[in-house]
């Protein structure tokens, strides 16, 4: 209670003070937000393709970069390929601009798309939070990932629009945090029959038995050695990404973002702590001649250097305890703002905020060592000459 009263005698200066810590801790609350977000993601995304390996034709501008049937039987043999997911993938909207969330249609074929989630393990596995898949010949049906239902406002038994043509909605997909979130799920023939329409050399062609992307569904600790399998085996060029390759690249670019977003944060928050240093100094300036009284019945260097310490930290910690409260309000506002995405641009997690505050409150503790030092060793009759 002393240390409360302490800091209320002079709380306008400590008012101001951990006002300054809060807005530091709001600045570093609001981008370890947006990091958290972003590893969500990452950890989501590691989860779905543990057991894939993604597989893209780079086959020419003849071949359009398309998977044909010949492709898919041979990737099917590769030894340790379990099972072969296929996708028509094509974008929902051509004029779209930038998006958090890009949408895509994806044709499936719902039993070879079924099997495939069967067998890829619950981080990789697509669930239903409502609806169901569709019955096997229907057309211009759709499931939708959460992020597409949230952003265009759609539920079970709406109507999607997208490339001019109508889906009745289905089905709505529990949040993943990866892309599936941005993706409407439609029949596979009717994805192939927009992508047609659209390309005037499909339809010269008459190729009606081609995919976009496919995904070898393997054994996460064989995902690199049928990565080199499939690369030897295959008759012309792909691009390959095994589980491994982009676990890696994942961890990479989490790393680097997290680096310097929470490292532009803590900048914010180090500014902040220089004016607990500066309202301890000026406390300890203050109240010489207390300290000298307190040692002159008996308070040691030790009690000193803890209130000090102890008043230090408590106006980190209510800084920490202000600031993360602004940020969660900061962070509500701008997911509020940007719904219209379909995804929110921050995560505020019980971790970070526990973290924010502890900081806060070490760096509370940090900055008050200085002054708490030189108030323990002053010399109590030199401190009772004071006026």
């Amino acid at each position: 209670m002393e240390i409360l009263r302490n800091l209320y005698r002079r709380r306008t200066r400590a008012g101001l003070t951990i006002l300054g810590i809060a807005v530091g801790i709001l600045a570093f609350t609001v981008m370890g937000g947006m990091a958290e977000k972003i590893n969500l993601i990452i950890r989501g995304s590691e989860a779905y393709f543990s057991r894939r390996i993604a597989v893209r034709s780079m086959g020419g501008t003849l071949r359009l970069n398309l998977l044909m049937g010949d492709d898919i039987a041979a990737l099917a043999k590769v030894p340790g390929v379990q099972w072969v997911e296929t996708h028509i993938m094509l974008p929902m909207d051509e004029t779209a601009g930038f998006e958090l969330a890009p949408r895509f249609l994806v044709g499936v074929d719902l039993a070879n798309f079924l099997k495939a989630q069967s067998m890829a393990g619950n981080g990789g596995r697509l669930s239903l939070r409502r609806g169901a898949w569709w019955s096997p010949g229907a057309k211009n049906v759709a499931v939708l990932g959460a992020a597409v239902a949230r952003k265009m406002k759609l539920n079970v038994g709406d109507t999607l629009t997208a490339r001019d043509t109508s889906f009745k909605v289905v089905g709505i997909l529990d949040e993943t945090l990866t892309m599936p979130d941005g993706w409407a799920f439609v029949p596979q023939d009717d994805a192939r029959r927009l992508m047609m329409a659209d390309s005037k050399i499909l339809k010269e062609l008459n190729i009606s038995s081609f995919v976009t992307n496919a995904y070898a569904l393997v054994a996460p600790e064989e995902g690199d050695t049928v990565t080199d399998r499939i690369a030897s085996s295959m008759r012309r060029g792909f691009l390959l990404y095994s589980p491994q390759q982009l676990s890696k690249a994942a961890g990479q670019a989490s790393t680097l973002l997290t680096t310097a977003i929470m490292g532009a944060g803590a900048v914010a928050v180090i500014v902040g702590a220089l004016s607990v240093i500066n309202t301890m100094l000026i406390a300890v300036a203050e109240r010489t001649r207390e300290i000298g009284i307190k040692k002159a019945i008996g308070a040691t260097r030790g009690d000193i250097l803890r209130e000090f310490l102890a008043e230090a930290t408590v106006m980190g910690l209510f800084g920490g305890l202000l600031g993360v409260g602004l940020g969660a309000v900061v962070i509500y506002v701008i997911n509020w703002y940007t719904a219209d995405q379909g995804t929110p641009v921050f995560v505020l997690t019980a971790r970070l905020a526990l973290w924010a505050i502890g900081f806060s409150g070490f760096l509370g503790a940090a900055a008050g060592l200085l002054p708490a030092w030189r108030a323990a060793g002053l010399d109590p009759v030199d401190a009772l000459r004071e006026l």
